[in-house]
């Protein structure tokens, strides 16, 4: 193992390494394994050196019988040697769990509502950013820059609990392959993986070596039937096996490298795997490594995973840390424990990074050609809530949808919107389940309107009606504005849904009176939102409507902020006044019903190309 320079070693106290149990003896037999105490502590060395310690321990050299790797993404490590593992008593300050892993049954189901294990959460990229990335993943692949790419970003907080609080709530609502929990000097681990790195084992003569990529995912079912049907559709799901068999090849690729020509197998292939909160397709793909291979050698050929960059690998990363708000740091990185005779590890996804009172999380996607953006920004969401939780809204949330086909076009949009309002993936089964039930029945219909309410119990009602939009009205509605004091309005979360109880907007439109729509504004003559639908203004062909101190973050408002490129008109938020309605070249309204309506008199081509670009997205 090469030297490090004078003051980098240190022993340090304490700094616990717990290992859960995993699946087919994994993490060291199948039992709990606990180490503290270090012999040494090394910060900030590149993997080689790092994988260097590793092999150190695998062959049985030093005096360390363990060695821990904490891999950054970017290659940096921290390392940590121990003697040997200790009595899980020793380590009473860390939980230990009973491992739930890839033989789960299918009824393993997170049980709710769960508290959420962060406060003041945001993203560091916003919903409408991360969408704007998907779009441009798009783009790359379509031009042939990368197949597949894994586009990520963090949930920043403040933590509910300790660290060793946070690992044991973890483990209880998330069943987890590869749970582990790590003190370094400068950050806690507490990860509940559900993917295996790579892991090396002696048998006899021969190392084989054996990587589990996870790639697919689908939300859990709210019912045995539903929860059924949903990992049916991921075993069959075209798109996903395509996007899971490109890593698998990739993985292979990677171990080709290193291993005996003919030796590098895959079994089994497109397992679909059951956690709490969601489906998962799982491969395994392993070789013999040839004789004279190096574990350094090892991971330059395999780190970081498949599954967490995209292919090509390298093409992927580069186009990955273009997009993204920032480094990832540890998440996508690997954990990789070493002794003698074996390593195995994790990828460190759906872990929780803890350093002096706050908590990080990344989640991330993985993007094709046929991705909708709106589904994987979805996606990040729900594999973000082992750690935002499993909750219900704190008042009673309402979305209007609108149906085509028997399908709601956007409802991905409507249910990252009731995520906003404070509901959790099982609330957001029961909603999925409740409208493809009431849908299913139904003939081909042009259009029609499905209404759900979420209730602070969690509970789901469905209404489904022809009643049409306030926008409906021919000729498009007369622009009507109301004078409303901003302190009698709600503020909302950011991107949050409408509430039920709408009293002060239903006024408004009372006010306003039949064929018009009313436009809520300040004494002041400020522009706060339309009462059933978002107003905008175009002023020198670019798209203004109000920021959302007090506006509802409507559906097809967010869509116009998606589509608007596609037709040559920038959007974006502005204060706006009376007098800015009256002198803007022209004013719409959009909403999830009625699509892009004219205010009366105020239409022009660009309200008419965006509607066109808007309607495009409803058919089937």
């Amino acid at each position: 193992m090469p030297r490090l320079p004078h003051g980098a070693r240190r022993l340090l106290s304490r700094l616990t390494l717990r290992l859960n149990p995993s699946s087919e003896r994994g993490w060291f037999g199948g039992e709990h394994v606990c180490a503290s105490n270090p012999l040494t502590v090394t910060e900030d060395v590149p993997l080689a050196y790092a994988a260097s310690a590793l092999e150190d321990a695998f062959e049985g050299r030093g005096e360390a019988g363990l060695v821990a790797v904490l891999a950054a993404y970017d290659g940096r490590a921290t390392v940590l040697s121990y003697r040997q593992p200790s009595c899980p008593c020793e380590c009473s300050c860390v939980p230990e769990s009973r491992h739930v892993g890839v033989s789960a049954p299918a009824t393993t189901r997170a049980r709710a509502p769960r508290a959420p294990l962060v406060l003041g959460a945001s993203f560091s990229a916003d919903a409408r950013a991360y969408r704007a990335g998907v779009r441009a993943v798009r783009e790359a692949i379509a031009a042939g820059d990368v197949y597949v790419l894994n586009l990520t970003h963090e949930l920043i907080g403040v933590a509910a609990l300790s660290p060793a609080e946070t690992y044991a709530a973890l483990l209880d609502r998330a069943s987890a392959e590869m749970a582990a929990y790590l003190e370094t000097p400068t950050l806690t681990v507490a990860s509940v993986s559900p993917e295996r790195f790579v892991r090396v084992r002696r048998t006899g003569s021969e190392r084989v070596a054996e990587i589990w990529p996870i790639k697919g995912t689908r939300p859990r079912g709210a019912d045995l039937v539903s929860d059924a049907a949903a990992a049916s559709e991921l075993a069959q799901s075209v798109k996903e096996r395509a996007e899971h068999v490109m890593v698998v090849d990739m993985e292979r690729n990677d171990l080709g490298r290193v291993c005996v020509p003919g030796s590098v197998a895959v079994s089994p292939l497109f397992e679909v795997v059951p956690t709490p909160y969601c489906h998962q397709m799982v491969s395994r793909v392993h070789g013999v490594l040839r004789t004279g291979v190096s574990i350094p050698e090892l991971l330059e050929a395999t780190f970081p995973c498949g599954s967490v960059t995209g292919a090509p690998k390298r093409a992927a990363m580069r186009i990955a840390s273009h997009l993204e708000s920032g480094p990832r740091g540890i998440y996508t990185g690997a954990l990789l424990v070493a002794r003698p005779g074996e390593i195995d590890s994790s990828v460190l996804i759906r872990t929780a990074v803890c350093s002096d009172g706050a908590v990080s999380w990344g989640t991330g996607a993985g993007i094709t050609i046929d991705s909708s953006p709106a589904e994987e920004y979805l996606e990040t969401l729900l594999k973000a809530s082992p750690l935002t939780g499993d909750g219900t809204p704190p008042v009673s949330l309402r979305e209007t949808c609108r149906v085509v086909d028997r399908r709601v076009p956007l409802l991905s949009y409507h249910l990252a919107r009731l995520a906003a309002g404070g509901c959790g993936p099982s609330v957001l089964a029961r909603v999925r389940a409740c409208a493809a039930e009431t849908l299913a029945p139904l003939g081909t219909i042009e259009r029609c309107r499905l209404g759900i309410t979420v209730c602070p119990d969690g509970s789901v009602g469905i209404e489904l009606s022809d009643a049409p939009s306030s926008l409906d009205v021919p000729g498009g509605p007369e622009l009507a504005l109301v004078t409303v004091i901003t302190a009698e309005l709600p503020v909302l979360p950011p991107g949050s849904a409408k509430p039920a109880e709408r009293t002060a907007w239903d006024a408004a439109q009372k006010a306003a009176g039949p064929g018009a729509q009313a436009v809520l504004v300040t004494p002041e003559g400020r522009v706060i939102d339309g009462a059933t639908a978002t107003v905008w203004i175009v002023v020198g062909g670019e798209l203004l409507t109000p920021p959302m101190s007090f506006a509802v973050a409507g559906v097809a408002r967010e869509v116009v902020f998606d589509i608007a490129g596609e037709i040559g008109a920038p959007a974006r938020e502005a204060e706006i006044t009376s007098r800015d309605l009256e002198g803007a070249d022209e004013v719409f309204f959009t909403n999830a019903l009625a699509g892009v309506v004219s205010a009366r008199g105020r239409g022009g081509p660009v309200a008419e190309r965006l509607s066109t670009a808007f309607e495009l997205l409803m058919r089937p």
